[in-house]
């Protein structure tokens, strides 16, 4: 037989019906996607899109669900009961009916425009599961047949609803649905199946291949009559009998491409001449005026397309069309995956069974490896010639005795050894060898069920699993949290549905705000499983006075007040460093960290300092712009300072955020000078740690852990390394690194920094291969070093077991010539982690993934991100960065990977790995935001994924905004230390500070023994709103101020959001707004952050009234 088509559809439908048929549990998988779904529906107000999504995902899942179950119905000539305990309850399958029904009347505002919701999706749902509760062989045996009229008279009912209550024409589907319900509810045990089909249909429980003859032309073409039909149901009852058949026939395919069958059944033709039987039935069916036989025959064309292509298609594809497609593909996907965890997790819930499992496989790993080292995935077991035929183990022999024997050998098949081999448990000769086979044999039944259920475990406690998160609310809200609610054009959910109308808006206000309060409900409060439930808000009025409401234009406004600059001012933190204030000690005894306390000495030098670029002067009141453009015009000395960086194409507003902070490192250079000759060793190198705000400034002999969340920074530790420090890294528990020297050996040292009483622990290693690169898990369970010839090595944290040796090339014997580990990045989950390298001979760059928990084989390569970029270029400085962004678990958004260089040629991409789109990040000329450029100094994806920032080697900072669009928004948002090459004393990572999200640069000018640290803020903070009005004030006070001016929608809506303004911001930039001239010189420098806020809040204000006005 010729296969069908491998489609993305076909192949999903494989995937579901090896997930699905013939499972036991099939009533607890629907209850908990309707579980889960009212989970997501808590938080479904706001977006009609997600929801939609949402809604499309539940019915095309629950669909495939009862087209299995369809096909696992026994037929009449078997016994019921071995079945039953695979066919989903009739009980369960009404209310899930009855359950989306409610749904699509209650979501008739979002789900207004969703026509292919309720046509398809909707439609074909509810023939699957009606076609389940007909046939179905045990209906409970408490209904009697006028309960079952009954059930099947409120599915009816909810049909009419929508049938009412939504706009256009309906399709054929739909109306299909309506006419069998309206059947059932008068006769339940209507369109039962045509004789030979009740009796002589297959199940999934037997082969479906090759058709039996109940589902082969001959018969099939019989089941409408020449002459159609004389009246009633009997057009209904052929319909649903032809569907069966397209159904089986599908399925057959289905099922003989997962069972991976070699026989030629003939299946492909035979299903050819089943649908040309089907179709010409089709034509002599009679159908009722009102519906559409076009319609009719393209939706059995669809079916079969599944799986013979060459079927003409009917329907014309939309766009919306495909999108539909793509999101039934995408929720089969997940189904499957839920499944097989569900699978794990069952298996692994039975802990008896896994404990004899895994008993079983690991005295095997043990015969074939004694030292417990485990080198081979498939072992084998062989029995030597001695007198005691002692047994030997596969990785025993090549690995520990280095023999050297051939390995493909037949089952039980002798196996010559090599002369003088010896046995190893009675050290006598031996000369030949049989595997024990059902050693192997046993491995390879056992082993794939021992199945690892950590990385479910984690992500089950992930926010991740839900498609739909909680509503955020505004960064600079003006408003109280429920004055959004009242003013709002999103409509509440009325009681009854008028039909054929569109939901209804309000816009404005009628009336007064108590008024209008009384009619409204707080979207917060509202439930949405409470159709028509009001909730009256009664928020009491707060007292607003006119000097809480600077207007820039208004009589309040003191024209002569301006805006003094305080006196710059430093917080003394010298801290004098030494080795020799941290004394030397032997592995495993005391932790290497001494307690600040004793390390860090005061000095009456000024080495921290704060300084925020202030506004000295009020914008022109004339302007009736939000933000005036600003013109920044510094001192020479200011300007000259070389960590400044061009700041032309920078607006005042996001200037004044960034706080840059100066760090004296006098006491960790003048160490490294006392103790170390040569570069290397005067270098200070800069590290920031992925899940806290700690950042490490350290050279060979010392390292400074410094907390960058305060302002200014806080030297936390002063560790001194005892050798010359080659690597390190910090996270929120761990500092690790590596000491020692070409001469001597490594020593990876990981110290507790929360816990200074745990000892320190030290791996001792070789310094061949040399290490290149270090990372630490953000789950603080392993420290990863990358190596030479492709190796990685994973170390654990809370012990000092042996570190698990991993080679990125796992078909390579010798790695000798392999490229280094050059990157190792977790991604911000510390679910997965990359390691990425560059061939030396051909520049190609090659990415391979390890995910959680990180068991042997760890990494795979991802082929799709192979990317070359071409050697022998000047300033080539190799891969900057490889970085991973976790995508969601709907579907929405796929993983990403970003690569970036130090070379001529390799732009920086994203790559999407699972379709190898690939997309390069450049900027627009238009934009007038510089050129990135392709030698990037290193990259960071946002903690939510959907901004990357990038520095290059200007020392500009881009941060990188709708990633899945084309083209990005490239904004370029901040400025730095100018770099003439790859710099390991530069860094920059996403922090949560104390009050806000941030960026943080870290890098170091030696030639001043300074370090700097600059933070942009991500959003305001909104305690600078708090003396803002709270709701209905703000009203109340314009209508005092202008009573004859009534409000106007427009006005209801006014808020300070960060969209807002970053909105302001861009205008500047693109030079929307009017120029006002600013001046600031050093004397400024330093001054207060609370009078920029004050001055920023007095134009905000100002704005908001004019727009009341």
């Amino acid at each position: 037989m010729a296969a069908p088509a491998s489609s993305s559809l076909f192949m999903s439908l494989g995937n579901v019906y090896r997930l699905l048929s013939l499972r036991s549990d099939t009533d607890d998988i629907i209850l908990e996607l309707l579980g889960k779904f009212s989970l997501e529906k808590i938080y479904a107000e706001g977006d009609k899109e997600t929801y939609q999504h949402l809604v499309i995902t539940l019915l095309a899942q629950l669909n495939a669900i009862f087209v299995i179950q369809r096909c696992t119905l026994p037929s009449e000539s078997l016994q019921v009961g071995w079945y039953l305990g695979f066919i989903a309850s009739w009980e369960v399958t009404l209310r899930s009916i009855e359950f989306v029904l409610q749904i699509v009347l209650e979501g008739r505002e979002s789900l207004w425009e969703a026509q292919s919701l309720r046509d398809k999706y909707l439609a074909q749902l509810l023939l699957s599961a009606l076609r389940l509760l007909i046939l179905h062989p045990k209906a409970p045996t408490t209904l009697r047949a006028k309960d079952r009229r009954e059930r099947f008279a409120r599915v009816h009912r909810s049909l009419e609803r929508i049938y009412d209550g939504y706009p256009g024409n309906k399709s054929f589907l739909f109306l299909v649905c309506k006419e069998v319900t309206d059947v059932l509810r008068n006769d339940p045990n209507a369109f039962q199946l045509p004789s030979r089909l009740r009796y002589e249909l297959p199940n999934v429980a037997q082969e479906l291949y090759p058709l039996p003859e109940c589902l082969q032309s001959q018969y099939v073409s019989t089941i409408v009559p020449q002459d159609g039909f004389s009246g009633g149901s009997d057009w209904l009852s052929q319909l649903l009998a032809l569907r069966d058949v397209t159904i089986f026939v599908v399925n057959a395919s289905v099922q003989y491409k997962v069972n991976r069958e070699t026989r030629d059944v003939r299946l492909q033709s035979s299903s050819a001449r089943t649908r040309n039987a089907v179709i010409h039935a089709l034509e002599n069916l009679k159908l009722p005026a009102h519906l559409s036989k076009m319609e009719l025959v393209s939706f059995f064309s669809e079916m079969f397309r599944v799986i013979l292509p060459d079927t003409p298609s009917l329907v014309r594809r939309s766009s919306s069309a495909s999108q539909g497609d793509e999101s039934e593909m995408d929720a089969l996907d997940a189904l499957c995956a839920r499944l097989a965890e569900r699978k794990v997790v069952h298996r692994v819930s039975d802990r008896e069974m896994m404990h004899g499992i895994s008993e079983i496989t690991r005295n095997i790993a043990l015969l074939d490896d004694p030292s417990g080292q485990y080198r081979t995935p498939r072992p084998k077991v062989y029995m030597m010639n001695c007198g005691a035929c002692h047994f030997a183990g596969d990785s025993q022999l090549r690995y520990i005795e280095n023999l050297k024997f051939s390995q493909d050998t037949g089952d039980g098949a002798e196996i010559k050894l090599p002369p003088n081999a010896k046995c190893q448990h009675c050290d006598k000769p031996v000369t030949m060898m049989r595997e024990i086979t059902l050693a192997r044999h046993t491995w390879d039944i056992l082993k794939p069920l021992e199945s690892n259920a950590d990385t479910i475990n984690v992500e089950r406690h992930l926010p991740t699993q839900f498609l739909l998160g909680p509503p955020k609310p505004e960064s600079g809200i003006v408003f109280s949290p429920g004055y959004n609610n009242i003013i709002g054009n999103q409509s509440q959910r009325p009681q009854e549905i008028d039909p054929v109308s569109p939901p209804q808006t309000r816009s404005g206000l009628h009336g007064s705000i108590s008024e209008e309060r009384s009619r409204s409900m707080s979207q917060s409060l509202l439930t949405p499983g409470s159709p028509g439930f009001r909730q009256k808000l009664d928020t009491p009025r707060t007292e607003f006075s006119s000097e809480n409401l600077t207007c820039s234009d208004g009589p309040t406004q003191d024209s002569s007040k301006v805006v003094e600059p305080p006196s710059t001012t430093e917080t003394v933190m010298e801290v004098p460093f030494s080795p020799d204030t941290v004394g030397s000690r032997q592995a495993h005894q005391q932790p290497r960290i001494e307690r600040t306390t004793s390390n860090i000495a005061f000095e009456p030098v000024p080495t921290l300092r704060s300084r925020t670029v202030p506004v000295l002067s009020q914008p022109d009141k004339s302007k009736s712009s939000w933000f005036t453009r600003s013109k920044l015009t510094r001192s020479r000395k200011e300007s000259s300072h070389k960590h400044s960086g061009d700041t032309s194409s920078l607006s005042s507003t996001t200037l004044e955020s960034q706080r840059l902070e100066e760090i004296s490192l006098k006491s960790l250079i003048s160490s490294s000078k006392t103790s170390r000759s040569g570069r290397g060793g005067k270098t200070v190198n800069v590290c920031l740690s992925q899940n806290s705000t700690y950042a490490l400034f350290w050279t060979q002999p010392s390292i400074h852990i410094l907390d960058v969340g305060t302002s200014p920074p806080t030297i936390m530790r002063a560790v001194a390394t005892e050798s010359a420090c080659v690597l390190a890294a910090v996270t929120k528990v761990h500092l690790a690194y590596i000491i020692g020297t070409r001469d001597q050996k490594l020593t990876l040292r990981i110290v507790n920094l929360v816990q200074p009483s745990v000892p320190v622990i030290d791996y001792k290693m070789s310094t061949s291969p040399w290490c290149k690169s270090i990372a630490i898990c953000p789950k603080e369970n392993y420290v990863v070093v990358g190596f030479e010839n492709s190796l990685v090595r994973f170390f654990k944290t809370t012990n000092s077991e042996p570190e698990r040796e991993e080679q990125l090339h796992h078909h390579h014997e010798d790695c000798r010539d392999c490229p280094p580990v050059d990157t190792l990045s977790f991604s911000n989950d510390g679910l997965v982690l990359l390691a990425g390298t560059r061939s030396p001979k051909n520049g190609v760059i090659q990415i391979y993934e390890s995910r959680f928990p990180f068991s042997g084989p760890a990494f795979q390569e991802l082929s799709t991100c192979r990317y070359r970029v071409a050697l022998h270029e000047s300033e080539d400085n190799g891969i900057t960065s490889a970085i991973f962004r976790t995508g969601s678990g709907s579907g929405t958004e796929e993983n990403l990977i970003c690569i970036t260089t130090w070379t001529q040629s390799g732009t920086p991409i994203l790559i999407q790995p699972k379709d190898n789109h690939r997309s390069e990040i450049r900027t627009q000329v238009s934009a007038r935001q510089g050129t990135l450029g392709s030698r990037i100094q290193c990259a960071a994806f946002s903690p939510s994924g959907r901004e990357l920032a990038m520095v290059n080697e200007k020392g500009h900072l881009y941060q990188i905004s709708s990633l899945n669009s084309n083209p990005m928004d490239v904004r370029r948002i901040a400025t730095s230390k100018e770099l003439t090459a790859k710099s390991e004393s530069f860094a920059m990572a996403y922090m949560s500070l104390t009050d806000e999200e941030a960026l943080i640069l870290a890098w170091v000018d030696s030639s001043k023994s300074m370090g700097y640290v600059k933070k942009i803020p991500l959003k305001f903070d909104v305690s600078s709103f708090s003396d803002l009005p709270a709701q209905g004030s703000l009203h109340d006070y314009v209508a005092q101020g202008d009573a004859g001016v009534p409000p106007t929608p427009s006005v209801m809506h006014a808020s300070i959001s960060r969209d807002s303004i970053a909105h302001a911001s861009r205008a500047e930039l693109e030079g929307d707004q009017p120029a006002a001239e600013l001046t600031v010189s050093d004397d400024s420098v330093g001054g207060s952050p609370e009078n920029t806020i004050d001055h920023l809040m007095a134009d905000i204000r100002g704005k908001l009234t004019r727009d009341f006005r």
